[in-house]
Parts: C-alpha cells; sequence; structure tokens
C-alpha cells in the first residue's frame, strides 16, 4: 500500500510538469516513468484480467498501421506502444487489485493538484502577472491557453462534488466559492468548447445527485443561473476573449471557423477508407503548412473524427460501446451515490469536448491521461461491488 501511495505521487508530479507552465522538457523520461511504475505495479500483482472491448480497440489500432502506408516521420508503431503503455497503466484495459488501487489514488491527488494549479492561476488573472501569458493568451499556471480551460472545467466539476459531499457549511461555502473560480479561471481561457461541456457536465452533476427530486434539481439549476446574472459585473471583464471569438466566427460566417477545416479533411480521411481508417497516427496532410513535416505532429480538430478517420469504423464501435457502458452504469446505478454524480460529469465534459478537441489518440496529451484515467476509474466501479474513493 506505501508503494502506490508513493508511485501514485511521483507519477501525479510528471503529469504536472508534462502540462504546466514549468515544463521540465521531460521528452520520453516522461514515458520512462509510466513504463517503471507500470512494471511495478504488475510484477507486484497477481495476473491481470483483460477488457477485450479494449482489447479489440488495441487489435484494430494496430491493424490499421499494418494495413497501411504511414510515413516514417509519423512514428506509428512507437506512438502505438506508448499509447498501450498509458492506457494498460491508467485506463481500463489491464485490471488487478494493485492498478486499481493506483488508479483511484492518482484519480484523487491529480484533481487536488489541478484545482489547486487552476486557483493560482486565478491569483495570476487578478495581479495579471505578465508570465502567465502566451501566444494564445491567458495559459495562467498550464502550458496553453486550450490546456487551461479544460483544465479549469474539470476543477470546477471537482469542487461541486466537494461541495455537494461536505457536511460543514464552512466548507461548502469554500468549495462552491471554488467553483466560481474555475468558472472565471475559463472564460479567461476563451475555451468555448470547454466552457460548453463544463456547463453541461455541472448539469448532468445537479440532475444525477437529485434524480429523485426533480423539482430540487429544477432550483438548483435556476439558482446558479439567476447567481450567474447577478454576478456578472464581476466576471464580464474575463467574457472578452470569448466575445472575441464569436464576433471573429460570425465575420466569418461559421461559428466554427477554427475548426471547419479540420473536421473537413477527417471526413474525407473517413471516406477514403471508413472501415480501417488511413491508419493511426497517420495523416493525409500535404503540406509544410499542415504539417510539421520530420516531426509528424497532427493537427486533429476532433477526438471523435480523428478516431474515425485513422481507425474507422472498426477501431469506433468498441470505444463507442466502452463509453455508452460507462454512461449506462452511471446513469442507472442508484448505489455509490457520493461519486458518480462526479464521475458523470466528467464523463459528460470529455464526451462533448472531445468534438473540438482531438486527444484521445495523443498519448503526449494531458487531456488523453485524464481522459483515460477517468475511463478506468469508472470501469472499477463497474466491475466492483463496493469501492471506497475519498475525493477529498
Amino acid at each position: 500500500m506505501n508503494k502506490i501511495k508513493f508511485v501514485h505521487i511521483i507519477v501525479g508530479i510528471t503529469f504536472m510538469a508534462n502540462i504546466s507552465v514549468f515544463q521540465l522538457g521531460l521528452g520520453n523520461v516522461y514515458y520512462g516513468i509510466l513504463f517503471t511504475v507500470l512494471i511495478i505495479l504488475l510484477i507486484t500483482s497477481k495476473r491481470p484480467n483483460l477488457n477485450y472491448l479494449m482489447l479489440l480497440f488495441l487489435g484494430v489500432a494496430l491493424l490499421s498501421i499494418i494495413m497501411n502506408d504511414i510515413p516514417y516521420f509519423f512514428r506509428p508503431y512507437e506512438r502505438f506502444i506508448i499509447f498501450v503503455l498509458i492506457v494498460s497503466l491508467i485506463g481500463p484495459f489491464l485490471k488487478t487489485k494493485r492498478l486499481d488501487l493506483f488508479k483511484l489514488q492518482l484519480f484523487k491527488t491529480l484533481n487536488i493538484i489541478i484545482v489547486f494549479f487552476v486557483v493560482l492561476s486565478f491569483i495570476g488573472l487578478l495581479i495579471k502577472a505578465p508570465f502567465l501569458y502566451g501566444r494564445g493568451g491567458f495559459t495562467g499556471f498550464f502550458n496553453h491557453t486550450m490546456m487551461l480551460g479544460p483544465m479549469a472545467a474539470i476543477s470546477m466539476l471537482s469542487c461541486l462534488n466537494w461541495g455537494r459531499n461536505t457536511s460543514k457549511k464552512k466548507k461548502r461555502i469554500i468549495y462552491y466559492a471554488l467553483v466560481f473560480i474555475g468558472f472565471v479561471v475559463c472564460l479567461a481561457a476563451g475555451s468555448r468548447a470547454a466552457l460548453i461541456a463544463g456547463a453541461l457536465g455541472s448539469l448532468f452533476f445537479f440532475y444525477k445527485s437529485n434524480k429523485q427530486n426533480l423539482s430540487k434539481f429544477s432550483k438548483i439549476v435556476f439558482i446558479s443561473v439567476s447567481l450567474g446574472v447577478l454576478t456578472f459585473p464581476l466576471w464580464e471583464q474575463y467574457t472578452e476573449r470569448v466575445i472575441g471569438k464569436i464576433i471573429f466566427s460570425e465575420e466569418q460566417g461559421d461559428l466554427a471557423v477554427t475548426r471547419s477545416y479540420l473536421w473537413e479533411r477527417r471526413l474525407e480521411e473517413f471516406n477514403s477508407s471508413p472501415i480501417i481508417g488511413i491508419g493511426f497516427s497517420n495523416d493525409s496532410s500535404q503540406s509544410v503548412n499542415d504539417l510539421f513535416i520530420g516531426e509528424g505532429q497532427i493537427e486533429p480538430g476532433s477526438s471523435w473524427l480523428v478516431i474515425l478517420s485513422m481507425i474507422g469504423l472498426l477501431g469506433f464501435i468498441p470505444l463507442i460501446i466502452l463509453l455508452i457502458l460507462a454512461f449506462y452504469f452511471i446513469y442507472k446505478n442508484k448505489g455509490r451515490i457520493g461519486i458518480l454524480p462526479h464521475l458523470g460529469a466528467l464523463l459528460v465534459f470529455f464526451m462533448v469536448h472531445m468534438f473540438a478537441e482531438g486527444y484521445v489518440l495523443s498519448a503526449g496529451s494531458g487531456l488523453f491521461f485524464y481522459f483515460w484515467l477517468l475511463m478506468g476509474v469508472i470501469s472499477i466501479h463497474q466491475n466492483k461491488k463496493e469501492i471506497k474513493l475519498r475525493v477529498r
């Protein structure tokens, strides 16, 4: 047990080092640490159980590489190995008692660290710290605005859960104040996708928490909207970037102008090979403007579409079944009500946010890491009758 506590802290620090403003340039060291932790947990465990939907998903991904002629600079086999490594460590692919305990502890730790960094970002926003502004605008203590927005939304959902589950009034007030802070930071990041996904995640949280009392759910939604309107003067100044994006999109005649080209390309790739896809970690780009030639970097534009384009329907179907089963379990299950609204809110957040950001196959992304950890934690609850998970 002490070993698990030690390694989950190491992995948590490694995760934040990879996505914070203090990027340590870990590179392959990042994957080396994760691989070492996986080996330690596996050799100290009994034979792991496999999730066969994930096995099918990984098998199709590998087949898509074999069946396609992928340019060498995309390094498909290397990226596939890293993908399998991380999903084996934190995702729903492998199950042992030690791995499950590790995932639960890591989930708890990451939520605390993310909230802490979002609060630091809020303080930096108030004092206008210059080193917290990057090429895309306000980045806070994260490496990019597109990382700050989702992390602020995740912080908001975690604090909602903490506030609901505490019996102490003072703590509840503090947690709900942190919810407001997460909302403001998400606004300042200017990520419309994170704002919309966070709002829908919050709605699901309130619904699941009050499923047996829909009148109370309606009251909570009404009060939340009213508080938002009444406090508008406090956060109006932070809407500048979001409003700017909306105005720009309207001028271009397309609300998704920054994504439309990428979405069209992903659909073209899917239509060219709908069954097996164009290959895991592949891209149809033909120019330097579309791709950093030599580095193999890809801008997917949408997780849903990149799955369809890279590994086709054969890869999309097992993943969508995995997600549907996870959501159905959360929606229908009446037990463990303390954690299920939180897990459901996060799952709704990702299912919506993945329309605009393509990280689900990108093993180096912080959002990839959190998404697959979430799926791993949900899988634990699906397969065990009673799991105690303290999130504070």
